[in-house]
């Protein structure tokens, strides 16, 4: 087994590229070994702060060609327009590719750069680095074992006033028809699938965009969840909240106890239930008569740096051969078919049949497969 660092060229040095470049510099088993971007200016600064080493190109193409890059994977931090275009010649160049979420907008595309990865057997995994979060992990961890019995119910809100006018953050969302679906309740949806390690088996959608927002497309999403393990779950996220504090809240019900994520990235409490409470006291309990929430201790994380240092070792792991992905480009068109079903259910007004909908798009899928110029050889144009 080669024991090298895995050498790494990362397309697009902004917002997301620019952490993207420093934990691929600071991985101690990968080499950043070269930078693209078309604002070169951008790139370079990205290659001053992390790898002063890397080569900088303007395209994917010129850096695939350079032979002082000489990569084995490829990183993507590109706008989602670009994906597909981007992902297909990384594949054609037989490297083993991470991309930024979503893979696509357009399902067709995901499906067809699956197909693409299969056949160049190279991993393609996606950017849902907030599964690596330690309260991720831990509530994956507690539903798994069963540490408090049956997963009932659940309650995920996230209120937050993003403001898109600020220069810290990526722009191309402002003209997005649905950018908290597709940017933001996209990772949220993920985490109720890979924590709870189930499959919605439907849902009904409401989207909305408020008088004072700074989107042209809805940015307050409403859904509930029908999971195939029974499990309900009600969420609703918001990029335009009247308040500037950052409200977020994820509640998970068992039969012997609740987990409660207070904040976005870390406190993660445990309450045990005590059935007989309910017969004692006051019908309304509050602080101090109900049963005391347990912190659960987690790992230090810093948010997006740690949660992608994470996402990058899995990755690296099943480049070299280590261990089998499980955020692949497969498993991310299961979390974006709950994007489209929410579309689908926010077009028609009622609930959506997810079997029904994957049913649809496996049709649909084959046939365009078959209709691709090269599909009968596999090979990628």
């Amino acid at each position: 087994m080669n024991t090298d660092p895995t050498r790494v060229v990362l397309v697009g040095a902004g917002v997301r590229g620019r952490i993207w470049a420093r934990v691929i510099a600071e991985a101690p088993d990968a080499t950043l070994a070269g930078i693209v971007d078309l604002d070169e200016a951008r790139a370079r600064r990205a290659r001053d702060d992390s790898a002063p080493g890397a080569a900088v190109h303007r395209d994917l193409a010129s850096a695939l060609a350079d032979p002082d890059i000489d990569a084995e994977a490829v990183v993507i931090a590109t706008p989602p327009a670009t994906h597909h275009r981007l992902v297909s010649r990384a594949l054609a160049h037989r490297l083993h590719v991470l991309c930024e979420k979503p893979l696509s907008e357009d399902l067709d595309e995901v499906v067809d750069l699956i197909a693409r990865a299969d056949a160049a057997r190279r991993h393609l995994l996606v950017g849902m680095n907030f599964r690596y979060l330690p309260s991720s992990q831990r509530i994956r961890r507690l539903v798994r074992t069963g540490a408090l019995g049956a997963l009932s119910h659940a309650h995920f809100t996230y209120h937050r006033q993003r403001d898109g006018n600020r220069d810290d953050l990526n722009d191309y969302v402002m003209s997005m028809a649905h950018p908290m679906l597709l940017e933001q309740s996209i990772h949220h949806f993920d985490l109720l699938r890979y924590c709870y390690g189930a499959e919605v088996e439907s849902l009904v959608c409401d989207t909305w965009r408020p008088s004072w927002s700074t989107y042209e497309g809805d940015c307050c999403v409403s859904v509930l969840f029908r999971f195939d393990s029974g499990v309900r779950a009600n969420y609703l996220g918001t990029w335009t909240a009247a308040w500037n504090r950052m409200d977020f809240r994820w509640r998970s019900d068992f039969e012997c106890g609740t987990l409660i994520q207070r904040e976005q990235f870390d406190d993660l409490v445990r309450v045990d239930f005590d059935r007989g409470l309910g017969l004692r006291g006051p019908n309304f309990k509050g602080d101090g008569e109900a049963e005391t929430p347990v912190g659960e201790a987690l790992g230090p994380c810093v948010p997006f740096v740690d949660d992608t240092r994470g996402l990058l070792a899995e990755f690296l792991g099943a480049v070299r051969g280590e261990s089998d992905p499980v955020t692949t480009g497969a498993d991310h068109l299961e979390t974006l078919l709950l994007v489209h079903g929410c579309i689908e259910s926010l077009s028609s007004g009622r609930w959506v049949d997810m079997p029904a909908l994957r049913n649809r798009l496996r049709l649909a899928s084959a046939a365009a497969r078959d209709d691709r110029p090269g599909a009968a050889s596999g090979a990628a144009p």
